[in-house]
C-alpha cells in the first residue's frame, strides 16, 4: 500500500477522530508481537497522518522546473576549444581517410 489512508482503511477526508479510531482498530487486528512489520507500517501511517502528511510519496512525482545558468564566457571558451579540435588540415584528412 502506498497511501497512509489505505493502510488504515479510511477515506482521505477522514477527521482526526476517525483516523485515531482506525489506528486503534488496526492495532487490534495486527498486534505488534504477532505482526511486527504490519505494526510498524500502521504506526508510521498514523504518525504521518497525525502530523499532517497525506502520502509517503507526495513529492516524488512532483514536477520541478529545471534551472540552469550558463556563463557566456565559459560557453565561448568551450566553443573555441571544440572548433580548434575540429580544424584539421586537408593533408591530415587525407591521411585519416586512407
Amino acid at each position: 500500500m502506498t497511501d497512509y489512508y489505505q493502510q488504515l482503511g479510511i477515506d482521505p477526508g477522514a477527521t482526526p477522530a476517525q483516523i485515531k479510531a482506525a489506528y486503534h482498530r488496526k492495532l487490534r487486528e495486527f498486534p505488534a508481537h504477532t505482526y511486527p512489520q504490519e505494526f510498524k507500517a500502521i504506526r508510521e501511517a498514523y504518525e504521518a497522518l497525525r502530523k499532517g502528511e497525506t502520502s509517503q510519496y507526495q513529492d516524488f512525482f512532483k514536477i520541478r522546473p529545471l534551472e540552469a545558468e550558463v556563463d557566456p564566457e565559459i560557453l565561448q571558451q568551450v566553443q573555441e576549444k571544440a572548433i580548434a579540435q575540429l580544424e584539421i588540415s586537408l593533408e591530415d584528412l587525407i591521411r585519416a581517410t586512407f
